[in-house]
C-alpha cells in the first residue's frame, strides 16, 4: 500500500528534501489520473480505465496537508485531461483554448477540495466513523454529477464534452443505466466506484468497494438483458440516407441524394449549414430544394442557414427545413444551443429574435420526427422534450468540419448513443465530415461513416413509441445532484471561514 504523508515541520534540509519529493509524487499521481482519463475517451476508448482513473488523484489529494493543496491537485489532473483530450480546440481558438482548459479544470479542483473536507473530518465532524466511508463514496458520485451537470447544462459556458459517463459508450451493457438516470447518473456511478476503490486500496474500509461492485455488476447484468430484450425493431421500418459532405454545394449534395446509395430512402438528412438560404422563410429557396430533390421520394431534412451580412444587416440563422417527398414545407426547427464563441453571431441574433425554447416534433410521411441540430444533441433537454411530445425517431444534422481533426469527430460522435438510450429511440445523425451514425435505442451504432469522407450512409431504422424512466422522471438526477453539490459547497465554504468571521 502506497502511503503519502502530509507536509509537516521542516527542521532541516534533509527532511525538506523528503517533503519536496512527496509533493512531486502527489503531483505525479494527479497527472496520472489525467492521463488515464485521456485514455478512457476516444480516440483511445479504453473505457475500463475510467473506473479507476480517479484513484491516483484521490490518493494524492486526500494526503494533501491543506484543502487548497487538494484543490490544486484536482485542477492539475483536470488540466492534463482536458488540455490533451481537447488539444484540437487550439485550432478553433488559438491561445484562448488554454483559458478553456483552465476553466474546465476548476471543477475537478472543487471536487477534490470538497472530498478532502469529508476525509479530514472538516465536514460533518460528529458523524460516526463507521458511516464516513459510505458518505465519502456516495458524495464522490453526487458531487461530481452535480458539478458536471452545472458545467454541461446550466452556466453560460455550457459544454458537456468529456462527461465521464460518455466514456462508457463502447460498454453498451452499463450504458443502459442512462435509461434510468441518464449520463450524469452514469458519471456518478463511476465516480463512486473510484472512491470505493480508493478506500479499499488505502485500507480505510472494504464495505463500500463490495457494495459498489455488487451495484455495478447488477446494473451491467440488467443492462445486458435490456440491450438484448429491448424491442428496437418492433415499429415501422424506415430506410434512411444520411448525406455526409461539407461542401455546401447544391450540385454535390443533390448528386449524393439521388445516387444509388440513397435510392428508395424514406428519410434523407443533409448536414448542418448545407444550404445557404436567402432567408429562413424564402419560398424561392424551398422551391429550389424541391426541384433539386425531385425524384428522391424521401422526406428530406435539410440543414440550412442564413449567413450574417453586416451591409444588409442580415443576422445569422441556423435551422433545418423538413420537406415532404413532393417538396412541400412540413416544418422547421431552429438551433437551441449555439456553440460558445464559435457561433457568437447566433447568440447575438437571439438578443432580438430568441429561438423557440419549446419546439415540437414534426409529423411527416416518414413518421413523427424529433429534430436536433449538432450541439443540441450534446444536451439532454432537447431530445427529452422531443420524446415526451411523441417523437418516434431523432433526426439530427451536424457540422463537424474536417479541419477540426479526428479526435474531435470521434469524441463528438461518442455522445449520441447516450441520447438514444435515454429516450429509447433510434438516432440518425448526418455529420458534414463524419462521423455519421445510425444508432439503435440500446446505444449500439448499427452503421457509421467515418471522418474525412464524402458519401451517403444508408441503413434501416425503426419508428418506436418513445419514453423511458429517464425521460419521465430519471432526468431529475442531474438537477438534484447539482442542488446537493451546491449545498455541500456552501457548507464547506462556511466551515472554511475563520471563527471570528462566522
Amino acid at each position: 500500500m502506497l502511503e503519502l504523508r502530509p507536509f509537516g515541520p521542516v527542521p532541516g534540509a534533509k527532511e525538506n528534501l523528503m517533503n519536496l519529493r512527496n509533493g512531486y509524487l502527489r503531483a505525479a499521481l494527479a497527472a496520472l489520473s489525467g492521463g488515464l482519463l485521456v485514455l478512457s475517451f476516444p480516440p483511445f476508448g479504453i473505457w475500463p480505465l475510467a473506473w479507476a482513473a480517479f484513484v491516483p488523484l484521490l490518493m494524492a489529494a486526500m494526503e494533501s496537508p491543506t484543502a487548497r493543496g487538494a484543490a490544486d491537485l484536482g485542477a492539475l489532473a483536470g488540466l492534463v485531461f482536458y488540455s490533451v483530450s481537447l488539444h484540437w480546440m487550439y485550432g478553433l481558438f488559438g491561445p484562448l483554448a488554454a483559458a478553456f482548459w483552465c476553466i474546465f479544470s476548476v471543477w475537478p479542483g472543487l471536487f477534490a477540495w470538497l472530498l478532502w473536507g469529508i476525509d479530514r473530518r472538516r465536514l460533518f465532524p460528529g458523524l460516526r466513523e463507521r458511516y464516513r466511508p459510505l458518505l465519502f463514496t456516495a458524495a464522490a458520485g453526487l458531487l461530481w454529477a452535480g458539478l458536471e451537470y452545472f458545467r454541461a447544462e446550466v452556466w453560460w459556458l455550457q459544454c458537456g464534452w468529456l462527461a465521464i459517463g460518455y466514456s462508457q459508450t463502447p460498454f453498451t451493457a452499463i450504458l443502459q443505466t442512462c435509461s434510468l438516470i441518464g449520463v450524469y447518473g452514469l458519471s456518478a456511478l463511476i465516480l463512486s466506484a473510484n472512491a470505493a476503490l480508493f478506500l479499499l486500496i488505502s485500507g480505510k474500509r472494504r464495505a463500500p468497494a463490495a457494495a459498489m461492485l455488487l451495484l455495478s455488476a447488477a446494473l451491467a447484468v440488467w443492462g445486458l438483458h435490456r440491450e438484448t430484450a429491448f424491442p428496437s425493431e418492433n415499429g415501422r421500418k424506415l430506410k434512411v440516407a444520411l448525406v455526409q459532405d461539407e461542401s455546401a454545394d447544391l450540385k454535390s449534395l443533390t448528386s449524393l441524394s439521388l445516387g444509388r446509395e440513397a435510392a428508395g430512402a424514406d428519410l434523407l438528412i443533409w448536414p448542418e449549414y448545407s444550404f445557404p438560404a436567402a432567408s429562413d422563410r424564402d419560398p424561392g429557396d424551398i422551391a429550389l430544394l424541391a426541384k433539386a430533390l425531385k425524384g428522391s421520394g424521401a422526406t428530406a431534412v435539410v440543414g440550412a442557414a442564413v449567413m450574417p451580412d453586416e451591409k444588409l444587416r442580415t443576422p445569422l440563422r441556423d435551422f433545418m427545413w423538413l420537406l415532404s417527398p413532393d417538396g412541400k414545407l412540413l416544418g422547421r426547427y431552429d438551433k437551441m444551443h449555439p456553440v460558445p464563441f464559435v457561433e457568437k453571431a447566433l447568440r447575438d441574433t437571439w438578443k432580438n429574435m430568441p429561438p423557440d425554447r419549446h419546439p415540437r416534433p414534426v409529423d411527416t410521411p416518414a413518421g413523427r420526427l424529433g429534430t436536433q441540430i449538432c450541439y443540441d444533441l450534446d444536451f439532454e433537454n432537447g431530445s427529452r422534450l422531443m420524446a415526451r411530445q411523441g417523437a418516434q425517431i431523432l433526426a439530427v444534422d451536424s457540422l463537424d468540419p474536417e479541419a477540426w481533426g479526428r479526435w474531435q469527430h470521434l469524441q463528438h460522435s461518442s455522445m449520441a448513443p447516450a441520447r438514444a438510450v435515454e429516450e429509447g429511440l433510434w438516432v440518425v445523425r448526418a455529420a458534414s465530415s463524419g462521423t455519421s451514425q445510425i444508432i439503435d435505442p440500446a446505444g449500439r451504432v448499427r452503421a457509421a461513416l467515418g471522418p474525412g469522407t464524402s458519401g451517403v450512409l444508408s441503413g434501416e431504422a425503426w419508428l418506436l413509441a418513445p419514453g423511458t424512466f429517464y425521460s419521465r422522471a430519471g432526468w431529475l438526477f442531474g438537477p438534484l445532484s447539482l442542488l446537493f453539490a451546491l449545498a455541500f459547497s456552501l457548507l464547506a465554504a462556511a466551515r472554511a471561514l475563520p471563527k471570528n468571521r462566522r
